[in-house]
Parts: C-alpha cells; structure tokens; sequence
C-alpha cells in the first residue's frame, strides 16, 4: 500500500532541496507531488497586495490544486510512497480569519485532513538571515517566515507520526535526518 507523506514548514525550510535530495535518493519508489501554491503564483495568478480577498481566493484555489495532484498521484504512480510539497493544512496558516474558519470554508475539518497523510516532515527556516532565501514566489522576510512556521507547526501538532526538524546552519544535517525518515518509511 502507497504512503503518503507531506513536507511543510515555514518558507525557507528547504522544502525543494529535500525533494532533489530525496529523488536522487530513492528514484521511482518516491512520486513527488509539486507545491500547488507555486504552480499558481508562478502560473499569474496575482499576488499584488496580499489583501484578505486575494488570500482568501488564492487559498481555495490553491487547497483544491493541493487535493488533484495528490489525488492525480495516488492514482497514476506505482511509486511506494507520495511526497507532498506542503499539504493541504498549510493554508489555514495563511488564511486572514483563522483556521476554523479556514476549514469551514473548504468545507472540512482539520481531522479529516490531517487523516490524509500518513507521516509529516515539518522543516522550519533557517534561524539566521544569511541563509533565508527569498524569491519571486517567496516574498516573506525572515521574521514573517518564522511567525508563519510557528503556525503551520501549530496547524500539524496532532498528526500523530510528525518529525519537525529545526532550523540548522548546515542543510546537510537536515538532509541526513530526511533521508532517514523517508528510508524508516519505506520499510
């Protein structure tokens, strides 16, 4: 049977360098699903004033992609096991009235998605800004990354099979603790 897992945490976490890492890694027993929110703000969807209205229609639609491509894996891949580049919690991080509220308008629970993942791998930002990272798609500072990351760690705190793995100066720590998860996983 499949496993499907999430990677979350703040931005800067290195959420996408552990996927490379984890690809190269374990090959085709691994399907990764990409980042919804990426595939969106990349895609045009606007992102010019981060008012309660663009967050809130960004976030259904964002939620609703995150459910597809996963949906779209499990069904497709023979891989043994599905990473998630965020889960669809992750929103209610963002959402400007709240998570219940967050969850009442998608017309869930927080249970009912948390039930949809077997494992998180909650990868906080780094603690220094010499090695935060931002971009086009990222446009928080670091102190507005880690305020995020407390939430979205807040958000997963029920899962019952969670390893958070802190912000450290050296990714190649961190890179270590993930591939070890994932390979405890797949056995």
């Amino acid at each position: 049977m499949k496993k499907k897992i999430v990677l979350t945490g703040g931005p800067s976490g290195g959420k996408t360098t552990a996927l490379s890492i984890l690809k190269e890694t374990f090959g085709s027993k691994i399907e990764i699903v990409q980042e919804a929110a990426t595939l969106i703000y990349s895609g045009g969807f606007p992102r010019k004033d981060n008012s309660p209205k663009h967050i809130e229609h960004a976030q259904h639609i964002i939620f609703y992609c995150v459910h597809q491509l996963e949906h779209l894996a499990e069904v497709t891949s023979d891989a043994q096991i599905i990473v998630c580049d965020r889960g669809s919690i992750d929103g209610a991080g963002y959402w400007p009235n709240g998570p219940e509220d967050f969850f009442k308008a998608m017309g869930t629970t927080l249970e009912a998605e948390l039930s949809r993942y077997d494992a998180v791998l909650h990868l906080s930002p780094p603690l220094k800004k010499d090695f935060y990272q931002s971009s086009n798609v990222r446009t928080e500072t670091l102190e507005q990354a880690v305020a995020l990351d407390e939430k979205i760690l807040n958000l997963w705190e029920k899962h019952p099979n969670r390893l958070v793995v802190p912000g450290k100066d050296h990714y190649f720590e961190k890179a270590e603790i993930i591939k070890n998860f994932v390979e405890n996983l797949l056995h």
